[in-house]
């Protein structure tokens, strides 16, 4: 069967996840930021993804949104 391509948010937390290596805890967020513009995602895109899996208290981002953190 033909594979799904994920939502925009989906794909983001994916890239997250492996930027964040096994066990990762936390990620950057310039380097992610920098990763995702290369890989063709716009800011709107990593914001409402962001936006949306923090809603969902699967990640944090700190106040000086520096770093995103996997809860």
């Amino acid at each position: 069967p033909p594979r799904r391509c994920p939502r925009p948010s989906e794909a983001i937390f994916g890239i997250l996840r492996e930027l964040g290596g096994p066990g990762g805890r936390s990620v950057p967020l310039p380097h992610a930021l920098e990763v995702l513009g290369a890989r063709g995602f716009t800011p709107a895109q990593v914001g409402a993804a962001l936006d949306e899996y923090e809603g969902l208290d699967v990640i944090q981002v700190n106040p000086a949104r520096t770093r995103v953190t996997f809860v």
